[in-house]
């Protein structure tokens, strides 16, 4: 019997439709979870009735995980910013007995923006502060035995990650400073009317140097992370994990594999940067390896419109770290803009997907004779009574297979996407050369005129 129109939308209305995806690529469940071996739907809240010696992990696990998913946010809130200037009246001449009310009425617009940049900059102080205590945790003897699980080097990497994206988006946004510029003109107007005004003109002072300084984020986690203990250690034992991920591969999908290339030069910085013998690093990690890495991932997508280099990343934060200067073959290493014609032309061959087209199709058509194989074993299997066991493990276990390596798949052919998009974006056509056509001149005239809009609008 046909349930009733009515009764069907009275029924859905109960259910409870949450959205709170901070990304702002919208989800993408069924290629990137985001669900990883430290989440519960309790969240290890019965770890203390097992009376085993989980408790301060676990709550260090889901301290690093809430972090990250507020740092998402706040990276989303940040991303779409836009400046708010250009579209305040301004008085004629006619008016200009007005001109008082109009600075008080700006003030009041701006200080609502700048009321957001403050929270990222609070929210910042105390994530950082946070994954520096966790990391010093590690640094004490009795936790150097066993050291960090894998899940817990995840959620140290991903709340990093998301501190350098806060990082980047902040440094690209040409808004920010012209609003603030804005801001603080309005609040010097309109201050001399109101009384005890310090502590609002410190805390625009801590907001200017927060907004004008590069990368003021990783360098006061640099700041947390060595005001106690030293953390070279755990700083390494990352480091040591990070590399050898990124050249195994095979278990990463492409949000992880990103995550890992835009925290390694940070990450090989700031262990660098210590009072310890920073060689220790390479006698683990040979140099050769960070700088193959470095090289053969020129750029890293971060956002749509947006993307780190490793190579530009270790330039400016050498200049805040004065030690890092004697690693002249990782500061000699181009960034995408400085790659000479050659090794530029190179890279386009290996980002382009219309150079690897084929090879995606063929794989394609690969993957589906063979998915289609083994939905029609598991359909035989469904239509065979008594089926022997170790047949029906075999074309369980087929499929099971089939599915992950279809996910691995999807993974890379997206991967591809967004690393064309980032490759594109550092190196956009400025020129009418016969070796770009048409369609390629339009699309990097458009990216361009996205990048602008997306930083300074």
């Amino acid at each position: 019997m046909a349930v009733p129109v009515e009764e069907a939308i009275a029924a859905l209305s109960t259910f409870s439709l949450e959205d709170e995806q901070p990304e702002v690529q919208g989800p993408g469940v069924w290629v990137s979870t985001e669900r990883g071996a430290t989440e519960s739907p309790i969240e290890y809240s019965d770890v203390s009735a097992y009376r085993l010696s989980l408790s301060e992990d676990t709550k260090a696990l889901n301290q690093l995980n809430a972090l990250t998913q507020e740092g998402k946010e706040m990276a989303s809130v940040l991303y779409t910013y836009r400046s708010c200037v250009k579209a305040l009246p301004q008085l004629p001449d006619s008016m200009k007995q007005s001109q008082a009310d109009l600075y008080l009425e700006t003030y009041q617009v701006l200080d609502l923006e700048m009321s957001r940049l403050r929270e990222i900059q609070r929210w910042q102080a105390s994530a950082s502060s946070k994954l520096a205590a966790d990391m010093q945790r590690f640094s004490r003897p009795e936790r150097r035995i066993n050291g960090p699980t894998i899940s817990h080097l995840w959620s140290m990497l991903k709340l990093l990650d998301v501190l350098v994206q806060l990082d980047h988006l902040k440094n690209a946004k040409a808004s920010i400073p012209n609003d603030f510029s804005w801001y603080k003109r309005t609040f010097t107007q309109v201050s001399g009317q109101w009384q005890d005004t310090d502590s609002m003109r410190e805390e625009l002072d801590d907001l200017q140097i927060f907004l004008s300084t590069r990368w003021a984020i990783l360098l006061n986690l640099h700041v947390e992370m060595f005001r106690v203990n030293n953390v070279e250690d755990i700083l390494q034992v990352l480091i040591v994990f990070v590399v050898e991920s990124l050249e195994l591969d095979f278990a990463l999908l492409f949000p992880e594999r990103h995550v890992l290339l835009r925290v390694l030069p940070v990450l090989v910085v700031l262990v660098t940067s210590s009072e310890k013998d920073s060689e220790s690093l390479y006698k683990r990690v040979k140099i050769n390896r960070l700088i193959n890495i470095f090289k053969n991932e020129a750029v890293i997508p971060a956002f749509p419109d947006l993307h780190l280099s490793p190579a530009a990343i270790v330039k400016e934060l050498s200049t805040y770290f004065p030690k890092f200067s004697s690693q002249t073959r990782l500061l000699t290493l181009p960034a995408p803009h400085e790659l000479p014609p050659r090794e530029a032309q190179e890279y386009q061959r290996h980002y382009l997907i219309i150079n690897h087209i084929g090879a995606i199709r063929a794989e394609h058509d690969d993957f589906v004779i063979r998915f289609a194989s083994a939905m029609n074993q598991l359909l035989l299997l469904k239509s065979t009574d008594g089926s022997d066991v170790e047949w029906s493990k075999e074309v369980k276990g087929n499929m099971y297979d089939m599915i992950v390596e279809g996910f691995q798949l999807l993974s890379r052919w997206t991967a591809r996407i967004w690393e064309q998009c980032a490759w594109k974006f550092s190196r956009p056509c400025k020129d009418a050369s016969p070796s770009f056509s048409d369609y390629e001149k339009v699309q990097n005239q458009a990216g361009c005129k996205g990048i602008s809009s997306a930083v300074g609008f």
